[in-house]
């Protein structure tokens, strides 16, 4: 892989392993390949058998590399499972030379990560989201200021180290080198947020197959994250139930015939159940299979709602929010949530793709498209000091996740 012109975005979830490939142009990121297989060794976004998992990675990765027709070594490695958390902490350093420098950034940045943190976690990012100087608040960008006195208020987002390790170990298994592991809803925002939204305030409901990854924010800066343990399999498996079906028939129907929202549907439809081997296949009213989704929907979103409004952030939320994740293609998703979260809602595909964005048009591949802008991002910021903002939607990884890099090293990823 040329280092710097490809970038690989992984998005190892609990229904599928996808690996999205992108290439960085002029004008923007080009998609040039997308690999996607169904997942195996992950639940609810923690990885339960390294063996299983690095053997899906091998298989998405094998398809990416056939499309593409090069050799990919290293990713950004995307993750959402329910122990992630985030919370807020403060720097605040003397300035040795009253200008304000890259450096002093650096120690504020250290000061504000320096929280006692439990031995099971670890920090996947710390997000600036204003910085002070001599008292004058609401500073986005302080380089260049003079001051005496720097202060910096941030979001720590941190995640179980198990979880972390395990999942270096599947892709080191599987032959690749992580370059940096991502908060994955935060990724898929990325993709799918204007920036004009998140100045207002928005929010992301990425609803993938073992979980729900939920980010805020406020004043262009992330100010909230939350993860539960309810995803699009969670829709499945009561279909399963539901029609006495088994677990990949339940799949095909919530995906053909599924819809969130009765008085969307003909009462008099049928559908059909397929049964494998000689066993003859049954009809059923479509009306059932809803009668199966909604309740979980409404269910879903209700534990959205009161997550929202713990974090004091719900009145602050002008541009609504974007559901992405392959259960926001569900009929009757964006109608159900906008009723329930009283808010306004849409369908976020990812944008932002310069050409090939018809290979991740979808919301299923938000976050891997959002694993490749991020990926863009930082290595556009990091080969020009006169580039892409430093305060940049991608924030500070690489510059401040230190305290993970043991981690790596422990694991021989990276070089």
């Amino acid at each position: 892989m040329r280092k710097g012109d490809l970038i690989a975005g992984l998005d190892a979830g609990s229904t599928k392993i996808c690996v999205v490939v992108g290439e960085i142009r002029e004008n923007g990121v080009d998609v040039i390949g997308l690999g996607e297989v169904p997942s195996a060794g992950i639940k609810k976004g923690v990885v339960v058998d390294i063996e299983n998992a690095a053997q899906a990675i091998s298989r998405a990765l094998e398809e990416a590399e056939a499309m593409t027709g090069v050799e990919i070594k290293a990713v950004y490695a995307g993750i959402a499972e329910s122990r992630i958390s985030s919370s807020l902490s403060n720097g605040v350093i003397a300035v040795k030379d009253k200008e304000i420098g890259p450096r002093d950034i650096e120690r504020v940045m250290d000061a504000a990560r320096a929280m006692p943190l439990p031995v099971n976690k670890e920090v996947l990012h710390v997000i600036p989201t204003g910085f002070t100087v001599d008292g004058q608040n609401g500073i986005n960008d302080p380089r260049g200021m003079t001051g005496v006195r720097l202060e910096v208020k941030v979001q720590i987002v941190t995640a179980a180290v198990t979880s972390v390790q395990n999942l270096l170990k599947s892709c080191q298994r599987a032959g690749l080198n992580v370059i940096d592991i991502i908060f994955e809803p935060f990724a898929s925002a990325g993709a799918v947020l204007a920036d004009g939204e998140k100045d207002v305030g928005a929010g992301v409901i990425d609803i993938g197959g073992g979980t729900t990854g939920i980010t805020l924010f406020c004043g262009g800066s992330l100010c909230h994250t939350a993860v539960l343990s309810i995803g699009g399999g969670n829709f499945t498996n009561d279909v399963a139930i539901g029609l006495r079906t088994q677990t990949p028939e339940a799949e095909r129907i919530k995906k053909n015939y599924g819809c969130t929202l009765r008085s969307m549907i003909n009462p008099g439809e049928e559908i059909e159940i397929t049964y494998a081997g000689d066993k003859p296949g049954r009809t059923v009213p479509r009306q059932h299979l809803i009668e199966i989704l909604q309740p979980r929907a409404e269910e879903l979103f209700s534990l959205v709602k009161e997550d929202i409004r713990k974090s004091s952030y719900y009145n602050t939320l002008a541009s609504g929010v974007v559901l992405t994740g392959g259960a926001a293609l569900m009929n009757g998703i964006e109608t159900i949530a906008e009723n329930i979260l009283e808010l306004p809602v849409r369908v976020g595909k990812p944008k932002g793709i310069a050409k090939g964005a018809d290979i991740v048009s979808s919301p299923a591949y938000a976050a891997g498209a959002g694993l490749v802008l991020y990926g863009a991002r930082e290595i556009m910021r990091e080969r020009s000091l006169n580039g892409e903002n430093f305060f940049s939607f991608s924030g500070m990884a690489g510059r401040v996740n230190k305290a993970r890099m043991w981690v790596r090293e422990k694991l021989g990823v990276l070089n």
